[in-house]
This record gives C-alpha cells, sequence and structure tokens, in this order.
C-alpha cells in the first residue's frame, strides 16, 4: 500500500515537472506554422500583383495601340478625301499625341521585361508571356515606322507648300505687273487730244493749214507736238466747252458721232460726243476753230 502510494507521488511529480515543457514546445510550433503561412501569404500576394501587373500593362499598351491606328487612320483619310484637308497644325497635334503614346508604350514594355524577370525569379513563367513582349514590341516598331513615314510625308508637303505659295507670289507679282502695264496701255490707248482755237493761232501755230485760193479750206497741218493741246480720256470726255461762233471741226470725226450744242444768241456753246468709240476711231485729236 505504501509502495503504490509512493509511484503515485512519483508520477504526479514528473507529470507537473513536463508539462510545462509540452506546453512551450507547442506554442513554437504554432507560431512557426503561422510565420510560415504569413511568408506564403505574402509570396502569394507578390505573385499576384506581379501577375496582375502583367495583365495592366498589357491592356494599357493594347488601348494605345488601338488609339494610335485611329490617329493614323484620320491623319490619312483626311490627306486622301478630296476637299478634307486639315490644317497642318492639327495634323501636328496629331502626331504630337501619337508620340506620347508610343513614349508611354515604350515605358509599358520595359515595365513588362521588368516584370517578366521578377516572375523567372519566382521561378512563375506565364505561358506565350515572353512571345507576347516580343510581338507588342514588334508592333510599336511598326507604329514608330508609320509616324516617321507620316512626318516625312508632311513636311514634304510643307515643303511643296511653300514652294506653291513662292510661285504664286511670283505670278501674282507678274500677273500685277501685267494688270498695270495693260492698264497703262489701256490709258495710252484711251488718250485723246483736243483744242479749241482761232484760225490765226492755230495757223499760226500750223496746227491747221489754209488750202486752196478761193474758198479756202482748212485742213490740219503737220503738228510735231501736242503741247498745246489738252489732254482727256475718250471714256470721260463726252463734252467739250467752245464758246465762240463761225466754229469749224478741222479734224475728221464721223457725222452722227457728235452734234453742236448752239445757245439762244447763235453761239456754239459746246461740242457734245454722243458716240464716243465712232467719233475717235479715225482720229483721236480734235480741233476746232472760230473765226
Amino acid at each position: 500500500m505504501k509502495r503504490s502510494l509512493v509511484l503515485f507521488c512519483v508520477a504526479v511529480v514528473v507529470s507537473v515537472l513536463l508539462l510545462p515543457s509540452c506546453g512551450n514546445g507547442r506554442t513554437q510550433f504554432v507560431v512557426e506554422s503561422d510565420r510560415q503561412r504569413d511568408s506564403l501569404e505574402r509570396i502569394v500576394a507578390a505573385k499576384d500583383s506581379l501577375i496582375n501587373a502583367v495583365f495592366a500593362d498589357i491592356n494599357a499598351i493594347t488601348e494605345n495601340l488601338a488609339r494610335i491606328k485611329s490617329r493614323e487612320n484620320l491623319i490619312t483619310v483626311s490627306g486622301e478625301e478630296e476637299g478634307g484637308r486639315r490644317p497642318v497644325e492639327e495634323i501636328n497635334n496629331d502626331i504630337a499625341a501619337i508620340d506620347r503614346l508610343l513614349a508611354e508604350n515604350r515605358e509599358k514594355i520595359n515595365s513588362l521585361r521588368h516584370t517578366a524577370a521578377q516572375l523567372r525569379k519566382a521561378n512563375l513563367r506565364i505561358e506565350g508571356l515572353e512571345k507576347m513582349i516580343s510581338d507588342l514590341n514588334g508592333q510599336l516598331a511598326e507604329r514608330q515606322g508609320e509616324v516617321e513615314r507620316l512626318r516625312d510625308e508632311l513636311s514634304l508637303k510643307d515643303t511643296q507648300v511653300a514652294e506653291l505659295t513662292e510661285t504664286v507670289a511670283e505670278r501674282s507679282a507678274e500677273v500685277e505687273q501685267l494688270s498695270g502695264r495693260n492698264l497703262e496701255l489701256e490709258n495710252q490707248l484711251n488718250t485723246v487730244y483736243y483744242i479749241v482755237g482761232s484760225e490765226k493761232e492755230l495757223c499760226d501755230a500750223q496746227i491747221i493749214n489754209k488750202q486752196g485760193f478761193i474758198g479756202r479750206t482748212l485742213t490740219v497741218g503737220e503738228y510735231g507736238s501736242v503741247a498745246s493741246f489738252t489732254q482727256g480720256d475718250s471714256r470721260l470726255l463726252s463734252e467739250i466747252p467752245v464758246g465762240h461762233r463761225k466754229v469749224t471741226v478741222v479734224s475728221s470725226h464721223p457725222e452722227g458721232s457728235y452734234e453742236v450744242v448752239i445757245g439762244a444768241d447763235k453761239t456754239v456753246e459746246s461740242l457734245r460726243i454722243t458716240d464716243p468709240e465712232r467719233f475717235w476711231e479715225s482720229s483721236k485729236v480734235l480741233i476746232v476753230s472760230y473765226k
């Protein structure tokens, strides 16, 4: 009986001594498990973040490529349609916008390459990612080449426009010069001269001559200067004042192309030109004499 009691007491003591030791071991195991679980969760979260970044970059690149293509089509179509030419400034703005999208895509592709390298380090590969990056880079290069082509075309058109502008300016100057010459010639063609004077004055100046012995006839002399004549424009000259009697129109002008206006005292007040074109067709000089 005593022996059994002693053994029971020893067992109780041993149990009490062993109890704290078992508890510590279990606690350490739980802590280690939690740490490993947290580490795995962080790794999974990091991988998920990388994968999400991959798809975000791909989506952004794809959208940018679509925008670039849309602007390229806008530039091309506007240049091909008749009457649909857009201002050069607008086209330059489109090209600048394409340049910005291309630069953004280059950054996104570099980000994709960096992300792909991180995934490889984490022993995680996305099927076809490397090929996708390569294809996107190829599309980017193609778009870059298209932009350069558009920029060259625009530069060529600018040069052509500048040349055309210069040519138009030269032609305009020539036309203006010719117009000036034509106006000068037209004015010369319509310039007429007239003089109203006494027979004696006109004869002394050799503007008219008297021919014949009986009833001498007045004729136009060989005057060398029109300094004593009054200059006029046949298009504007409609009436020439006279103010004398016994008036004679010495120069040759068609009948019916003019009329002599006589006042109440039988004084010839004026010579009125009724048909300027006919009146001046035979002579650009009008000589009117009086006694």
